[in-house]
């Protein structure tokens, strides 16, 4: 199928007869352009007068006065203004005559797409390829993409698959693959492609068809021109007809001789205005390559230096960066702690607060009475230590405070560790890599920019070595076809004298004016397909510069991004490697001092060491003084009484008083070895007698058991006493001593924690400061680099060269060319009819035989 359509017959004549619209309009406009002022040049692109003469070279002053009258500045700005209107005008009528819409011009770049296309159809046509080739289809990851195998699929997709092969890229042939699709799709070979080969060749046919029609009218009339040179010099030669040698002898009238004057002096005037026009647009041609060379040079040095400012920080950056990396390493070695630390320490508090978030009973698990107090409880007490449930709560508070003030600030610090370390450290020698490969393509960028600049002011000297040389070249034919004009000028001159022989010289004239005219059609023909083609080129090129993946593919990503200032980072694959820089890694700004407010764990210490066997209720004075007057009799020192041993000065000397006295562990009870180890004293140390002091025996005691016994039996039955109370105690001070070692560990892991962070966090303010004062800068002055709009400006001012003056003034000058030859056929005519009319007597008497044209 196809998108080209068939012309009417009547196509043809309707395009010559608007043809001819468009040439009458022309004249016109030019016409009403030319009559300001020469000195339009000067203002044509911006030049001024001054260099509008050296340039052109030509006696500008001269032409100025006949316009004396007019303000320059005003007249030279309307002409310019008009002659920019009439070239768009005729562009604009041009491209509307030849039907030039979009949807024309996207078919024609698919046409011409398809048949590049079909000029390499054996290589653009295979499908598989294996996956190591440079044009197998991949990702972004560099995985093969290929069609999901399914029912659907065809028996050459799978055996290709089975045989390890890959997708071909997509190109012109082959299209993406998308979602969804069962089978790979063809750009235009299937039945559903909106254009095929053979429509796209008929749209080329139709497109060369166009061109060509507005070369017909030129070629045809030159060829005319050839042969009515021919067909006349035969019959007026020859056989003495059309204009023969000889006026009539009857003579002509004076209106007889003027009508053809007076023709000939209109379209002389004509030939006059076009030319003129030629040369305003001439200038115009030659000015708009001299801004394209003006721009191209100013765009390549802009490149230069573009290149150079995106190199210059990718060297400092492949210099530090495995550096920096280094240094980091460094100091981020042993901080794993920011990842669980806190964790921990919530964890060891909630621990706590689990643990002690019911009150302990002294004996374990005993069961209060509630009747009794601990003193009635016949020897079974049950101490209950309600105050330390505060321990739990206290645990659980400091656990929520913990966590909310310094959560926030440990999640951030363990996240820019963790981007550290994933998106500089670990790629260091990638990203140094990857930028040591763009350093060296910019440096060959660089010599690739600074040779084409070369070449562009070479040809830009060339050009202007031969400017003038052009811009005579131009004007040449205009300037032929003024001399017929002013050889038939002298002729008639010399015909409306007494010298009328030398009117001959208007034979010279009719004849140099049909070799003009069969040079003006031609040329004008040419250079008007040429105008014509450059307009197409100017329209596609305009469809190009909102999406160049049409004309360059792949490599159209850097364009593309030039046109729509973005940055280049994407395509050149840095971002992910240069994210470090660019926010990838969240240095954030913390509070030390807020952040490790833990008041509530400060208040839970506090309350840990205000907890003690008071308590429990526990009568601490009462036990101090019963163990007091134990000690007094187990270590008195009164005559031949003298106990050997310490005494029993802590709770587990009391529990253990074999440790106490530096004895073995007795195979018997507590009791039985205080009564044991003190009958050696019995002799010296009984003593019930209250009043009976002296020193030769020991302290009077008293038995609760018997009103006399020996002094190893006071000592059982005072320990019998203690012993519980000793026990009660014990437990109560391994409860504190416990609860001091829990809270002691959480406040020595939260110190622990809290000076490593400090440290980290410093640690990670420097390595910012660091990154911010290289790294990070070069890569800041390298992002910024990273637009290259300029590319678009000056393809913009280029384009605006090109289509709005150059293609313009290319086409307005063929356009002249042909209207010339136009108004140069009833010149020859009048030149003809004139000669002969002006040699004859007024009288109507044949003229001498000296003066016939032989």
């Amino acid at each position: 199928m196809g998108t080209g359509f068939r012309r009417a017959p009547s196509m043809g004549l309707s395009r010559q007869l608007a043809v001819l619209t468009l040439l009458c309009s022309s004249v016109l406009a030019t016409s009403q352009t030319t009559q300001q002022s020469f000195a339009v040049m000067s203002k044509l692109r911006g030049f001024n007068k001054a260099s509008f003469i050296q340039q052109q070279g030509y006696p500008y002053t001269s032409a100025l006065i006949s316009y004396r009258r007019l303000d320059a500045t005003s007249t030279e700005a309307d002409a310019s203004a008009k002659a920019n209107e009439v070239g768009a005008s005729v562009r604009k009528a041009i491209k509307q005559l030849r039907g030039g819409t979009d949807k024309f011009y996207h078919d024609l770049i698919t046409a011409v797409k398809i048949t590049l296309c079909e000029q390499d159809l054996d290589k653009n046509t295979v499908r598989f390829v294996s996956c190591d080739a440079d044009n197998a289809y991949k990702d972004d990851n560099g995985d093969p993409v290929k069609l999901p195998i399914s029912q659907l699929t065809d028996d050459e997709t799978v055996n290709a698959y089975k045989q390890g092969l890959c997708e071909v890229a997509p190109n012109c042939y082959w299209a993406e693959i998308v979602d969804g699709d069962t089978s790979r799709a063809k750009v235009y070979a299937d039945a559903e492609s909106t254009m095929d080969a053979s429509a796209a060749e008929a749209k080329i046919k139709e497109w060369a068809t166009g061109v060509i029609g507005f070369v017909i009218p030129g070629i045809v009339l030159g060829v005319l021109s050839l042969l009515t040179m021919i067909f006349f010099l035969i019959c007026r030669c020859c056989c003495n007809r059309c204009g023969g040698r000889f006026p009539r002898e009857e003579g002509y009238t004076c209106m007889q001789k003027f009508l053809p004057l007076l023709f000939f002096f209109l379209f002389a005037i004509g030939v006059i205005v076009v030319s003129a026009a030629a040369f305003l647009y001439r200038g115009t041609m030659l000015s708009a390559v001299d801004d394209m060379f003006n721009a191209t040079s100013g765009t390549l040095e802009n490149g230069s230096n573009w290149i150079v400012n995106i190199r210059t920080p990718l060297e400092e950056i492949a210099a530090t960066v495995v550096d920096s990396a280094d240094d980091i390493k460094v100091k981020l070695d042993g901080t794993d702690f920011i990842d669980t630390g806190l964790n921990d320490l919530t964890t060891k508090l909630d621990d706590l607060g689990d643990k002690y978030s019911t009150a302990p009973h002294i004996p374990d698990s005993c069961v209060p009475d509630s009747t009794k107090t601990n003193e009635d409880a016949n020897g079974n007490p049950c101490y209950v230590c309600d105050a330390c449930t505060t321990i739990g709560t206290q645990a659980s508070a400091a656990a929520t405070q913990v966590d909310k003030n310094a959560g926030p600030g440990v999640k951030q610090l363990s996240n820019v560790k963790k981007q550290l370390n994933t998106k500089l450290v670990e790629i260091s020698g990638n990203v140094q890599s990857a930028v040591d490969t763009q350093v060296t393509t910019a440096n060959d960028l660089i010599d690739t920019v600074d040779k084409t600049q070369e070449d562009v002011d070479d040809y830009d000297s060339k050009f202007q070595g031969y400017r003038d040389q052009l811009g005579y070249a131009i004007m040449a034919l205009f300037a032929l076809a003024l001399v017929v004009i002013i050889v038939g000028f002298v002729g008639i001159l010399f015909g409306l004298t007494p010298l009328k022989f030398l009117a001959n010289i208007m034979h010279i004239a009719y004849f140099l004016g049909f070799i003009i005219l069969i040079l003006v059609f031609i040329i004008s023909a040419v250079v008007l397909a040429i105008g014509v083609v450059l307009g197409d080129a100017c329209e596609v090129t305009q469809i190009f510069a909102g999406n160049w993946t049409v004309p360059l593919g792949e490599s159209a990503k850097a364009v593309d991004a030039c046109f729509n200032n973005e940055s280049l980072l994407d395509v050149f694959n840095l971002s992910d490697k240069l994210d470090f820089a660019r926010g990838g890694i969240d240095f954030p700004e913390l509070d030390m001092s807020a952040m490790f407010d833990f008041s509530d764990l400060d208040a839970l210490e506090s309350s840990t060491d205000n907890i003690n066997e008071t308590a429990f209720g526990f009568d601490n004075a009462t036990y101090t003084t019963v163990v007091t007057s134990f000690n007094d009799y187990s270590t008195q020192k009164t005559g031949t009484c003298n106990p050997a041993g310490p005494g029993y000065q802590t709770t587990n000397g009391l529990l253990n008083p074999w440790e106490a006295n530096g004895d073995p562990k007795p195979s018997g009870s507590a009791e039985d070895y205080i009564e044991n180890y003190y009958k050696t004293y019995d002799t010296m140390c009984t003593n019930n007698d209250p009043n009976n002091n002296l020193p030769a025996k020991g302290k009077a005691y008293a038995c609760t058991s018997s009103s006399q016994c020996l002094f190893s039996a006071f000592m059982k039955e005072r320990y019998t006493v203690i012993f519980p109370l000793a026990t009660l105690k014990s437990g109560m001070e391994s409860f504190k001593t416990q609860l001091s070692t829990d809270v002691s560990e959480i406040t020595a892991t939260s110190d622990t924690f809290e000076t490593n962070t400090k440290k980290l966090n410093s640690d990670i303010n420097g390595i910012k400061d660091d990154l911010d004062a290289h790294l990070i800068e070069y890569v800041g002055d390298f992002e910024d680099a990273m637009y290259c709009t300029f590319i678009a400006d000056g393809f913009w001012t280029i384009y605006d060269s090109l289509c709005g003056d150059l293609m313009p003034s290319i086409t307005m000058i063929a356009l002249m060319l042909f209207l010339c030859g136009i108004f140069l056929i009833p010149v020859n005519i009048c030149l003809i009819i004139g000669v002969k009319r002006l040699k004859a007597h007024g009288n109507g008497h044949i003229m001498d035989a000296e003066m016939k044209f032989k």
